[in-house]
């Protein structure tokens, strides 16, 4: 997905630029869904031949956030129904450390860019990439202190969806036959806030998007 946020010094507006804002539940729109959206909504962005930090489209926001959960580094462009894909994916590394995928990641991304070679995003954007999935994050919210088992190498457990979904229902039903259940999600909104620092403490890259967004955060006066 790929966010922009633009802000006063009250306000502070969160916009879905892929997939677009206002469509019919369950629409991706005409890009598509998924990681392979977000890779054409790049290549769109290139396809302005403007430079990507400098592009007027994006020009009235104060943050470009992409995210892209790590497990996208074990993909295939065809996986996406993408053609003209490179072979820069897969690039999933052995993890633990989980920073070497996602570093591999974000040089793929870059690379859909037309950035090739850089190791930084443009200015005022910042990457968020969970590994392997968000709900990493949420599992250590949730359950780190009555589930510590499942707190092993979190950041490296490619089950963790299929082990939410497997969860007693009282727990709340995040994954049904297969969909994330966005409602529920939005439930345990505060309770992610709340636990944040507890996050980063457990994942390695939830503290590096916390670093990078407070470093890359400079709101319109």
């Amino acid at each position: 997905m790929c966010y922009a946020k633009i802000s006063s010094p009250k306000v502070q507006i969160l916009t879905f630029l892929q997939p677009e804002p206002d469509l019919p539940s369950g629409a991706a729109g005409a890009l598509g869904g998924g990681w392979g959206g977000v890779y054409r909504w790049c290549r769109q962005l290139v396809s302005m031949q403007e430079p990507v930090a400098l592009n007027p489209s994006l020009s009235g926001f104060d943050l470009i956030l992409l995210h892209l959960d790590a497990d996208v580094a074990g993909e295939r462009y065809e996986n996406a129904n993408i053609t003209n894909g490179s072979a820069d994916l897969p690039c999933r590394q052995p993890c633990p450390p989980a920073a070497d995928s996602v570093d591999g990641l974000r040089r793929v991304v870059l690379s859909w860019l037309e950035l090739d070679g850089d190791t930084t995003p443009p200015a005022r954007w910042v990457f968020c990439n969970p590994s392997l999935c968000s709900e990493t994050w949420l599992i250590t919210a949730l359950y780190r202190e009555r589930e510590p088992g499942i707190m092993i190498d979190i950041e490296c457990n490619q089950t963790l969806e299929h082990w939410l979904a497997n969860r007693p229902i009282r727990e709340g039903r995040f994954i049904r036959s297969g969909k994330k259940q966005t409602s529920a999600y939005r439930n345990v909104e505060s309770l992610l806030t709340n636990s944040w620092d507890a996050i980063c403490n457990h994942c390695t890259q939830a503290g590096r998007f916390t670093d990078e967004l407070r470093a890359a955060w400079q709101p319109s006066a």
